[in-house]
């Protein structure tokens, strides 16, 4: 039972916010105190929504600009920081140099109050966060020269999450916090209205709710800054080599790049030329096609990091909408482009180990990197054939590296399918692949275990974009798996601009016999590559998975802002 042990004291905020705050006790501590911090978040926000639009912003959410003149329109020299600049700039300050930065400038402070305690009626002291650093505030009344009475009604009613503005000098406890000495009392620049849970660790309520996940979870957050350093330095490893970073359209008509279903569309406003109706329009299933289309108009190099859709199955590792790099460059081989594999992922991987904020993660880049020194630097290398006859004890001969060949091969190792009279020969070669070459990624000795590895020379036709020896059937290309997982896809692409177009027409062919995933022909590609199309190699990363790898994380929703397209659509 509750009962109402204290009248509704009203506190100020600032010069004249306002708001009712009520206390109650019940026999269970943990129950009252939740109850009293929602029963007072509840009335904050009934207090402010009561308020007209003009008084909620001037007492709440005040514009920046007006609530710093406020704070700081008498002080001489004032400066904004953020608090890493802050604590960048005093980081040398002890308690027996402070005398030395007394005469510094004023400084204004913000962010949101992570925590506050009360050192009597006087006296408090505040974290604030900002840039996910942290700073603390220190709030005294008889260094902004004001009593007790009034430093208390300034200051009781902030609550952690709180957004604010503080003013003052530099500071520094005995113990060696750096900190800022407020001269004038806090300020507020937005109100927290709901309590954050202090645990929150239900996935579905996580997966519905990422803002509470963030500002609840630490290591949520870090998941989401790794990412971003990730792609950071993918950008700087392919710009010290001379790469341009390019933008091509997302959404196309038509355009293809991968074995997809693309999500379709239509454009209201362009009319299909041919008909008449409202052109149809598709999402990218990949940027490849026209990232080569750059290489022909004459950029040697080009990378793109960016979104590409596919509308395909959602699992724990797969969505519909996820991020890659791709990055063509002329005049390069198979060979070279291992080779830039391995050095980017090293370089990931020492960059990474030397930055203390992502320490988190240290011992799983440093597995990653010793598995791959241990290596002699260098990923396992497997080529597809061989491995394939290895597991299988019969060779695939090239002469066999159609669909009727794949048929009698199936029949020679003792594989069945109730549907193999129906799958087309890249269909066949695929499921050859995940059933006895891609396990062997995983390592089948102990120090192979986690040790990349390169699936290469894979048979050309389920390689229909890469280039290829017609005698043998085999194209050059790779993929690379960590503990049998793809994580990147590369390879020489077709210049030749009569077997591309060969190509495309098998291409459609297998998508009219129900193979939707066939790439989707791209007449006008054939016709820029008349134009000449230099010896170019291709390389694709997917940055979800890196990430995933990276953070130690099973599933794909972890490691994306707002989780899988079916958290999204929740939030």
């Amino acid at each position: 039972m509750l009962r109402q042990v204290q009248s509704l004291p009203r506190f100020r905020l600032g010069r004249t916010a306002t708001w009712l705050s009520r206390k109650y006790t019940t026999n269970s501590g943990a129950q009252a105190l939740k109850i009293t911090e929602d029963s007072d978040f509840a009335f904050r926000k009934d207090h402010v929504e009561g308020l007209t639009a003009v008084e909620q912003d001037r007492q709440y959410y005040p514009r920046l600009r007006d609530a710093i003149r406020e704070l700081a329109d008498d002080a001489t020299h004032t400066k904004m920081l953020r608090v890493p600049e802050f604590r960048s700039l005093y980081r040398d300050v002890t308690p027996e140099n402070i005398k030395e930065f007394e005469n510094d400038s004023r400084y204004l402070l913000c962010g949101k109050i992570t925590s506050i305690r009360r050192a009597g009626k006087g006296s408090m002291f505040i974290d604030i966060r900002q840039d996910f650093d942290r700073v603390q505030l220190i709030v005294h009344h008889k260094v902004m020269d004001i009593d007790k009475e009034q430093f208390l009604d300034l200051h009781s009613a902030f609550r952690p999450g709180d957004q604010v503005i503080a003013f003052g000098n530099v500071g520094v406890t005995k113990v060696g916090e750096l900190s800022l000495k407020l001269v004038k009392p806090l300020k507020l620049a937005a109100p927290s209205l709901h309590p954050l849970p202090p645990r929150f660790n239900d996935v579905g309520k996580i997966n519905q709710n990422r803002v509470v996940d963030y500002l609840v979870n630490k290591d949520s957050v870090e998941v989401i800054l790794l990412r971003s350093r990730v792609i950071q330095l993918i950008r700087q490893f392919l710009e010290e080599r001379q790469f341009i970073s390019v933008e091509t359209p997302i959404i196309c008509s038509g355009n293809s790049g991968a074995n997809a279903t693309p999500f379709e569309t239509s454009s209201q406003h362009i009319e299909n030329w041919k008909d008449g109706e409202n052109a149809k329009l598709n999402l990218r299933v990949a940027p490849e096609l026209w990232l080569k289309k750059l290489i022909i108009a004459g950029f040697d190099k080009v990378y793109e990091i960016g979104k590409s859709f596919r509308n395909e199955g959602i699992d724990a590792t797969h969505n519909p909408e996820f991020t890659t790099c791709e990055f063509y460059q002329t005049f390069i081989g198979l060979s070279e482009l291992m080779e830039m594999g391995e050095e980017m992922i090293i370089f990931i991987l020492n960059k990474i180990l030397q930055e203390s904020r992502f320490e988190r993660f240290h011992e799983t880049a440093r597995e990653l990197y010793d598995k791959i020194q241990s290596n002699g630097g260098k990923f396992r290398r497997l080529e597809f054939l061989d491995t394939l006859a290895q597991e299988t004890g019969e060779y695939l001969a090239n002469k066999d590296l159609n669909r009727e060949g794949l048929v009698r091969y199936y029949n020679k190792i003792g594989l069945s399918r109730p549907d193999i009279n129906s799958m087309n020969a890249s269909e066949l070669i695929n499921e050859l692949s995940e059933r006895f070459v891609e396990p062997q990624c995983s390592g089948k000795a102990s120090q192979d275990v986690g040790v990349p590895t390169f699936i290469y020379n894979i048979p050309e036709i389920s390689s229909p974009l890469s280039k290829s020896d017609s005698s043998s059937g085999i194209s050059y290309r790779f993929e690379m798996y960590i503990d049998g997982r793809e994580y990147m896809n590369a390879y020489e692409e077709e210049n030749n601009p009569f077997k591309q177009r060969s190509k495309f027409s098998q291409q459609m062919e297998n998508r009219l016999a129900g193979d939707n995933e066939s790439l989707l022909p791209d007449e006008r590609f054939v016709e820029f590559m008349e134009w000449g199309m230099p010896p170019t190699g291709g390389f694709g990363l997917g940055i979800d998975r890196l990430v995933m790898r990276l953070a130690r994380q099973a599933r794909i929703e972890r490691v994306l802002s707002f989780g899988r397209i079916t958290d999204v659509i929740k939030q």
